[in-house]
């Protein structure tokens, strides 16, 4: 049976919202400026010096320390499934990019190129081969999502016969469904099946066509990482609901997009992650598409 426990940077989660590290140095900054003149000799050249010194201080406070501790907690997305669906498979953003937002995350490259992993900082492709490799920065992709890796909450002795056991054992210990979360799980797998997709042309084919001819892949006893993320339901027309989980093996030359899976007493950990943030894509194909209708069943058609 699974057991959760929290995680040392539980902590972090239940108090980061009270002010940063930079924000409580800048008050303590203010209340030194707001003191009364000690010394009334004080010439005007060094209360100038002072000000100007302050002013720097608190840019550099808040430039530091206020902005990476938000971005710790986000989830950060590249386009939107239901774009993927409707067919815009030319990559957008640079994986350089992409990585400035997570060192754990998922998504595929350019005309869709495979399947990708964002593990530790560096972006992997998963081909169409069964192959994974690094990939440089100046790779494109179409959709991705990642966020810095902190976990709250761990989750042990998991003992699973497939996927859908996995998922929803997962479900019975989060805190809340109505929050995204991100998960990481270093170990050995019993069984691994995984899927990738080979690079497509132009014109190009619909998402539920390329996946019916979708080359698998499987391992047995095999080490490495399986990661993904959790949307809560109320972002079907953003993500896939539920869980979404890629892997890679602990040599970083196998992996893609889980299909099914079996492990024994292997521990989950989970990062709480309670803001979301999308960036839309502003070339002229997506600008002209016509979204808005329910993208659920193709959803479950290619993620599942």
């Amino acid at each position: 049976m699974a057991r959760p426990h929290a995680a040392g940077s539980l902590r972090r989660f239940t108090t980061r919202h009270r002010g940063c590290v930079a924000h409580s140095r800048l008050r303590g900054v203010i209340a030194t400026f707001s003191k009364p003149w000690k010394h009334a000799h004080l010439c005007y050249a060094a209360a100038v010096k002072r000000l100007l010194f302050i002013g720097w201080l608190v840019l550099t406070l808040v430039g530091r320390g206020a902005t990476p501790d938000v971005d710790h907690d986000t989830l950060y997305q590249f386009s939107t499934i239901p774009v993927l669906l409707a067919g815009l498979y030319d990559g957008e953003w640079t994986c350089g990019e992409v990585r400035q937002h997570g060192d754990l995350g998922l998504g595929t490259f350019d005309a869709l190129d495979g399947e990708m992993v964002v593990l530790d900082g560096h972006c992997y492709r998963s081909g169409s081969h069964g192959k994974a490799m690094l990939v440089s920065d100046a790779e494109k992709t179409p959709f991705a999502c990642v966020t810095f890796f902190e976990p709250d909450l761990l989750v042990s002795n998991m003992t699973v016969g497939s996927l859908s056991e996995f998922t929803a054992a997962l479900d019975r210990q989060l805190p809340s469904p109505n929050v995204f979360f991100a998960l990481r799980l270093d170990g050995e797998f019993g069984y691994m099946k995984t899927r990738s997709v080979p690079r497509q042309t132009k014109p190009y084919r619909p998402l539920t066509e390329i996946v019916k001819t979708q080359p698998t892949f499987e391992w047995r006893n095999v080490r490495g990482t399986l990661l993904g993320f959790r949307c809560p339901a109320f972002a079907s027309e953003l993500n896939v609901t539920g869980w979404h989980l890629h892997f890679i093996t602990a040599t970083r030359t196998g992996g893609g997009h889980v299909l099914d899976l079996r492990l024994t007493n292997q521990t989950a950990a989970l990062d709480i992650t309670p803001a979301f943030r999308v960036t839309l894509s502003t070339n002229v194909a997506f600008l002209k598409l016509k979204l808005g209708a329910d993208s659920s069943d193709a959803v479950r058609k290619v993620e599942k």
